[in-house]
Parts: structure tokens; sequence; C-alpha cells
């Protein structure tokens, strides 16, 4: 294992393990550990998959591309992760990867190259041509992944443009958006003109939003349970009138009777079948959404309960019926439940979020 955690990367290479992680969680290069104190430990790591792990404001220029160019020459899959945010320079090394991952609550941020420069007139201009060429090369990487060409990639970075993980991925900067992460806002943006602390918490602080619809949604979940449990009560301690066919020595017509009463109801029990299922694979998509679902979901218990009631009516005199002031459970017969199907098949349902 290589551990360079005084450094602006980290190297965790594990001897028994197929992958190795690197962390590029500080400003890139110095003068100290450069580009080349970077490579000499990526050549240590050898044929192993690489997860790059990104939060980075960005730093030198020319140590970035470097590393991005080493990274993109691997032999192996490179995923990068960015976990904060990428940006400057840090944005182009995450353009190496094979996949490109944002968390949820990250940014992604291109700009023009800068530099401090002095001397006379004839400097500063080889200066700025210089720069000119970085700018070119940068977009032409840039567009290596986005969808966009290199003349408007020229012109966000001339404006200095921050995506959020949802555009980035919508450009084509990267191409997978993962679970939100915990991120300290402790970021010196001074030297960056479109992007304030405020800006950054409203992105980088969703995990506390994140965090509160998980727990609305494990609140809908119980709500299901609950209604889970109300379905069976409903369709197999609190209906043994509906559950035998007439008996073989009763007459034709009334076993005709029956069957008529119970396929009219079996229809009506599977339209509501039907509808439960609709609600259940929309439960989770918002927090507003789950909590209509779940109400809507009680309104056909309800509508459940009132055909319960129109089948005793419709079975009266047929089938001992339970008083109502006797609180013993009449004893389910080992025969087939011809409700059980249908709560069967929707528990199962509900149980996918439950």
């Amino acid at each position: 294992m290589i551990n360079t955690a005084n450094n602006w990367f980290e190297f965790k290479n594990e001897a028994t393990s197929e992958t190795a992680d690197i962390w590029i969680y500080s400003e890139v290069g110095s003068y100290e550990v450069n580009a080349q104190s970077f490579i000499n430990q990526l050549q240590e790591v050898g044929d192993k998959d690489l997860n790059v792990h990104i939060n980075s404001l960005g730093g030198d220029v020319f140590d970035g591309i470097a590393i991005y160019n080493a990274l993109k020459n691997h032999a192996k899959k490179v995923v990068i992760k960015i976990e904060g945010i990428a940006a400057s320079i840090a944005s182009v090394v995450a353009m190496a990867g094979d996949k490109i991952e944002m968390a949820e609550n990250s940014l992604f941020m291109i700009h023009n190259p800068f530099a401090m420069s002095g001397g006379d007139a004839n400097e500063l201009r080889k200066t700025a041509s210089i720069l000119d060429k970085i700018r070119n090369e940068i977009a032409k990487i840039y567009s290596t992944k986005s969808n966009l060409d290199v003349e408007t990639l020229v012109g966000l970075m001339e404006s200095e443009t921050w995506f959020n993980a949802l555009e980035a991925n919508e450009l084509g900067f990267a191409n997978g958006i993962t679970e939100p992460l915990k991120v300290e806002n402790n970021y010196n943006i001074s030297k960056f003109k479109n992007i304030t602390h405020d800006k950054i918490n409203s992105i980088i602080n969703i995990n506390k939003t994140e965090i509160m619809a998980k727990e609305n949604t494990n609140d809908v979940k119980e709500v299901n349970k609950n209604l889970l449990s109300q379905i069976k009560d409903l369709f197999i301690n609190q209906t043994p009138e509906i559950k035998n066919a007439p008996e073989d020595e009763e007459s034709d017509a009334e076993k005709a009777d029956w069957a008529l009463s119970y396929e009219e109801l079996k229809d009506r029990v599977d339209n509501l079948e039907n509808a439960i299922h609709d609600i259940e694979e929309k439960i989770g998509m918002s927090e507003d959404e789950a909590e209509d679902n779940a109400k809507e979901i009680e309104n056909k218990l309800e509508e459940i309960k009132v055909l319960e009631n129109e089948n005793s009516k419709l079975k009266a005199g047929k089938t001992d019926v339970v008083a109502k002031a006797d609180p013993s459970v009449v004893e389910v017969e080992k025969s087939a439940n011809p409700n059980l199907g249908f709560f069967n098949a929707m528990a199962e349902a509900i149980k996918k979020h439950a």
C-alpha cells in the first residue's frame, strides 16, 4: 500500500485487490510534489483498474495535463469519481476517465487558464499567446467527452461556467450520478468570479435534503406495511363468508347464483388490483406524490371494504355468518381462498417498497 497522505494526492494500492484508489483532494501540483511524483506512483500500481476520487479546485495547468495523459494512457479501466468540486485543471484530469461519475451534490467548473506574468509588452503578448494555445487544447480535451463543440466550449471557458451534476451529465462531461456525499465547504474560492460560498453550499448541502427525503420515503414504506396488514386482515381473517363455494348438495341454481356474484366481485377486485399496482409503481417518485399515492391506496381499501359488504349481502342465507357480537374467529378451511391470489400478488408489489 502506498500512502501519501501529506501530499495533494493519495494512493491506496492493496496487494490483494484488483483495484487501486487514488484521491486528489487538494490543489494539483506543487514545487515539492509535482506530476512526476504522481506518475511514478501510478506506475507502481501496475495493471489494475483505478478509482480516482476528485475534490479539487484545480492547480498547476501543466501538472494537471501530465496527470490527465498518464491516466488516459493507463492500461486498465479508469473510473473518475467527482466527490465535491472538480474545477479548473481538476476538471481536465476528470476527462481521463473511461467512466466519469459525479456525486449528486458535486460541482464541475471550466474556465480559461491564467498565469501570473511580468515583463514588457512583448513578454506579456507571448504569455497571452501561450494561454490561448493551452485554452484551445483544454477545450479539445473537454470535447472528447462533451457533446459540445470546441467553439462553444471556449465560450463557456471564457465565462467561467459552473455545472451541477445533472447539468454536467446532460452535456456529457460525466455519465453517471451517484448518491450525495458529505462535503465540507472549506474551499478558497477567491480566485473565481462566478461562484460564492452560498452557491456552493446550496449544492453540496443537498445531502441533508436527500436524507430527509429518505426518511419520508421510509415513512411511506411503513404506511405500506400497515396497509398490507389491513389488506391481509380484510381478505383472510374477515371474509370467511366468501371463501367457500356452495356445497355439492345445493341446487344448480344456487351454484350459478354464487358463481355469478363471485365473478362480478372478482372483476371489480381485479380492477382495484390494477389501480393499486399503478399506484405502487409511482411510489417513491417524490415526497408529495408518495403521500398522495399512500392516501389513494387507503381509499382503495375503503372501496374493497364496501365490496366486502356487498358480497356479504349477495350470499346472505347461503353461508353462516358470524354474529357481530361474537369475537371468535371463524376457522378458515384449507380449501383455496379465491382472494388469496389477489392478496399475494398485491403483497409482493407493495413489499418492493416496504
